[in-house]
């Protein structure tokens, strides 16, 4: 009877103990061990990390199974590789993994992660620089938030990733090297100040910050990710290896596959924030709360609409000539308006100083400023908060698809139309740089006759009127131009087509509140251009781009060719009828009419 007893019970001990045990294979296969390696789809195993010290089995870079039973070993057996990769440790223990080796003390790590306890996880969203290629479709931060009452937010830490790029690099040789996997990429920290800095007081973007709804062990799993993935190498591609997929791809490693689009060929930051708006997580929404952080230049803008019409014009009159700062003319001025005038102006001082604007002027005028509000009582009189952009998953989607039908001198013609990213001169400004264009790969095939053929080939489409918000001094720049492509030109003749690389510079100017803006250009073509055997082609062009109503907007122009000595009209008008459907009516007049109707679905 005994011996049956132990028997029995080393079954069930063997049992139990077969039961317990994790199935490697299978956490092998788990959608978050993947991510912690951040192998790609199961079909291909192999892992967007390039540094081979990321990796504990010699194959672990292609073989997600090698590598956990790596990790477990190494853990046993030397277990100060869990502060190496902490966050494998956890999610491990939290799988039933049990270790030989105790938990290690891992200082380095207690004191990056702990010594200021990191509460939260917020994405940051930088708006748009026309100005650098690399940051056309803005930016995107991981942010792990450490703020309390005593501890500022700029002290927070900020996770990048982006390209390593040589200082000075050409932008074309950028594109080029970025669409193509010409330069290593990783993650780095900074303090949040740092980047805060960079984005609002040097380049002047407007920044969005969404804060997750986590708990605090997923928002400890992602720490834990973040640290280990210091130091790590990618390859980075423009178009969807970027900033937005893989620190969405750290956010997704607690939320699942919510935020990166499935497949896709790009990946751009709007569109995360889009996915994110739309995400539920353990039963509410996946943001907890957005914030609006301004840029200098927004918030200058929004200072000095707060001075009466004599206020700024005084304004305007003393940064010209600082000593009317000392003038019986500025100290007969009320107490509120002095105090005024000098915010305003110290503001717009230090925008010129971030622009390299009048060095010696501007440095010599903050002086002055300083001094005459140290003789004035303390306290501001002007507060910038009231701001009315949008946050950026209200934004207007990227991609569109389109159908138009279309007529000239009789002849009807449908025509199909696909655009990969991401807004035009006529599209919502929400989240993106006003008055400006930018559009890669525009593609339109017409059906005539029973025919198909490509009626529309734009590789690039760039334009920035740059226009002037305020009349002060040094706001705006020149407009230009860029674009590349195909297109048959019915406008001309039924037949005519142009094959183009196409450039202008110009000036714009702005009316009726900001609402209405004119422009010129002068304007270069370079290709076989349409109905003549020139090359070469340069032309003038004026325009006016307006909001009529309510999103409605129009834009004319009229062009006058040299060689061709043609003058092209072309008027559109856009009617929004939801945040992903708009309607198009244009007309364009050469030798030729064209009628167009156009509807444009827009998704990501």
């Amino acid at each position: 009877m005994l011996r049956l007893f132990l028997l029995t019970a080393l079954c069930l001990l063997v049992h139990t103990t077969s039961w317990a045990k994790p199935d490697y294979t299978q956490l092998a296969k788990h959608p978050t061990w993947l991510k912690l390696g951040h192998y790609k789809a199961p079909l291909f195993n192999k892992s967007y990390v390039t540094s081979d010290h990321f990796f504990l089995a010699e194959n672990g870079h292609t073989n997600p199974h090698a590598e956990l039973l790596a990790t477990v070993a190494e853990f046993n057996q030397h277990p100060e590789s869990q502060c190496r990769f902490p966050a494998r440790y956890q999610w491990l223990n939290a799988q039933g993994v049990t270790f030989t080796s105790a938990k290690s003390a891992c200082p380095d790590l207690t004191q990056w992660r702990d010594a200021q306890k990191i509460q939260s996880v917020s994405l940051v969203f930088a708006s748009g620089y026309m100005s650098n290629p690399a940051s056309l479709y803005g930016h995107m931060l991981l942010k792990l938030n450490r703020a309390t009452e005593t501890h500022s937010k700029l002290l927070d830490y900020s996770i990048n990733y982006g390209a390593l790029v040589p200082d000075n690099e050409n932008g074309l040789v950028y594109i080029a090297k970025g669409l193509f996997g010409g330069y290593q990429a990783g993650f780095s920290d900074q303090l949040f100040y740092r980047h805060r800095h960079n984005y609002g007081e040097v380049e002047l973007r407007d920044l969005w910050e969404y804060q997750l709804n986590l708990t605090d062990t997923e928002v400890q799993l992602i720490s834990n990710h973040i640290w280990e993935l210091m130091g790590t190498d990618y390859t980075y591609y423009f178009a969807d290896e970027n900033c937005a997929y893989h620190i969405a791809r750290v956010i997704e490693l607690v939320v699942g596959d919510k935020l990166t689009p499935d497949l896709s060929p790009w990946v751009i930051p709007v569109t995360i924030f889009s996915n994110l708006a739309q995400s539920q997580h353990n039963g509410e929404s996946l943001i907890k709360k957005v914030q609006f952080t301004p840029s200098r230049s927004s918030a200058f803008y929004q200072l000095q609409q707060q001075l009466s019409p004599k206020e700024r014009e005084f304004a305007q009159r003393i940064y010209a000539q600082k000593s009317l700062l000392e003038s019986a003319e500025f100290n007969s001025l009320p107490l509120s308006s002095k105090k005024r005038i000098i915010e305003v102006l110290f503001e717009f001082v230090q925008l010129q100083q971030l622009k390299k604007h009048r060095p010696e002027h501007n440095q010599t005028l903050k002086k002055a400023l300083i001094k005459s509000r140290l003789a004035l009582p303390p306290g501001n009189e002007l507060s910038a908060e009231q701001y009315q952009q949008s946050a950026p998953h209200k934004a207007q989607k990227p991609s569109s698809y389109s159908l138009s039908g279309a007529s000239t001198n009789h002849t009807e013609f449908a025509k199909a139309g696909f655009r990969l990213s991401y807004f035009d001169s006529l599209a919502s400004d929400i989240a993106r740089v006003p008055f400006s264009n930018l559009e890669m790969l525009d593609v339109e095939v017409a059906i005539k006759d029973s025919t198909l053929y490509l009626d529309k080939l734009h590789i690039l489409d760039l334009e920035s009127f740059n226009p002037a918000y305020t009349d002060w001094p040094n706001d705006g720049g020149w407009a230009w131009q860029l674009s590349a492509g195909f297109e048959r030109d019915r406008a001309s003749c039924n037949h005519c087509s142009n094959t183009f690389i196409a450039g202008g510079v110009g000036k714009s100017l702005l009316l009726n509140n900001d609402k209405t803006l004119f422009y010129g250009f002068v304007n270069g073509y370079m290709g076989e251009l349409a109905n003549t055997s020139h090359h070469l082609e340069g032309s003038v062009e004026v325009g006016v781009l307006t909001d009529v109503y309510r999103g409605v907007k129009l834009r004319a122009s009229i062009e006058r060719s040299y060689e061709r000595a043609t003058l092209d009209k072309k008027v559109e008008v856009v009617m929004p009828i939801h945040q992903d459907l708009d309607i198009r009516f244009a007309y364009q007049r050469k030798q030729q009419t064209l009628w167009q109707l156009k509807v444009n679905y827009y998704w990501d």
